[in-house]
């Protein structure tokens, strides 16, 4: 057996489809379980010519016969989208916000272009056998990082949930890249899709525990929901960090406020006070403030103090010793989460008697 990598374009996969040199469902291969949203958002990839994961055939050449026949052995459901959309039967949605509504004959004569000259990579296993193929892909296993939640929650669901959370994470993409709200290297493993969940959770269900396996939990929750569901929720999402940024960005980029814990809280208090978050158990010490707005004047001052207080966290009998101690603690319990999100709500409050 040789392993050849090289590339080749959609155009080839068309023409081997079409004179049955690509079998896309080999014994060892799953059949085909990709949503539309799925699909969509790889035809989007390819017509903005970004890079997409290798595929790996098995390559059998008959020297008898003088033919070639490709079997897919890992990337089959990705080939099957290029496919279906070649045919004609996929319509682009709002996953291809560039070409929503299109099928591949509504395409321009460019993109047609494009999507045809596209190249995938492929390596190439000639002549395996199932027992060669079965030791590349344990090998290719051996050397994997384990997999963090947030990852293995995109491969696992396909739903509305997870396409909304990652698009909200990669169009607030100044939270990670200039912000550092979460790291680079977070990043790269999908952690910012984790506190944007949060987000989307705290303004469907209220502020309360977090954690990884809360987030797995409602996007299961919400596998059965549709775009139509998470509409709403994502325009106040980008609402609130939109104010947030307005007001706090030049002054509390390098304070505990951009890191994603407190970050999170800060978001919460905001949409919890212009009336955008359910009353939950966290929020049962300022039930007053719920829906009064924010005061940017009073949250420029005060922020500053508790960030001040974090910085200076040698003071463990301060005034805000709880909200220091808090930011240190398990940031993603409850009790961690309420004294904090009742210290920033009362930070920023609106028209606060005494203000």
């Amino acid at each position: 057996m040789s392993s050849i990598p090289q590339t080749y374009t959609v155009s080839d996969f068309i023409e081997w489809q079409t004179k049955k040199q690509l079998v896309l469902a080999p014994e060892f291969q799953r059949g085909s379980v990709w949503t539309p949203s799925a699909k969509v958002f790889l035809i989007d990839t390819i017509l903005n010519d970004l890079p997409m994961p290798q595929v790996y055939f098995r390559t059998k050449l008959n020297p008898q016969t003088q033919t070639t026949l490709r079997e897919v052995v890992d990337g089959q459901q990705r080939l099957r989208s290029i496919l279906e959309f070649a045919s004609g039967s996929l319509k682009l949605t709002s996953k291809a916000p560039n070409f929503k509504g299109k099928t591949y004959r509504d395409l321009s004569v460019e993109d047609q272009e494009q999507f045809l000259a596209y190249r995938i990579p492929v390596v190439q296993l000639v002549n395996a056998s199932d027992a060669e193929v079965l030791e590349v892909f344990a090998r290719l296993n051996s050397y994997s990082v384990k997999v963090t939640p947030a990852e293995l929650r995109h491969a696992e669901f396909s739903e509305p949930v997870k396409w909304t959370i990652y698009e909200a994470a990669r169009q607030w993409a100044v939270l990670w890249g200039e912000l550092k709200v979460v790291s680079t290297r977070d990043t790269v493993r999908l952690k910012n899709t984790t506190l944007i969940a949060e987000m989307f959770i705290a303004l469907d269900r209220g502020l309360s525990d977090g954690g990884e396996t809360q987030i797995t939990r409602y996007y299961k929750a919400k596998k059965s929901e549709d775009d139509d569901y998470f509409t709403s929720f994502r325009e106040r999402l980008d609402e609130v960090i939109d104010e947030i940024l307005e007001h706090t960005r030049n002054d509390f980029s390098e304070t505990t406020f951009f890191d994603a814990p407190n970050f999170l809280i800060l978001f919460a208090a905001v949409a919890y006070l212009k009336g955008y978050m359910p009353v939950s158990k966290v929020a049962e010490g300022v039930n007053e403030f719920a829906g009064r707005g924010v005061s940017w004047d009073r949250a420029s001052v005060n922020l500053a103090t508790l960030a001040q207080a974090f910085d200076d966290a040698s003071d463990d009998q301060g005034p805000h010793s709880q909200f220091v101690a808090a930011t240190k603690s398990t940031t993603h319990r409850i009790s961690s989460r309420k004294i904090r999100f009742e210290a920033v709500v009362q930070a920023i409050a609106a028209d606060v008697s005494g203000a």
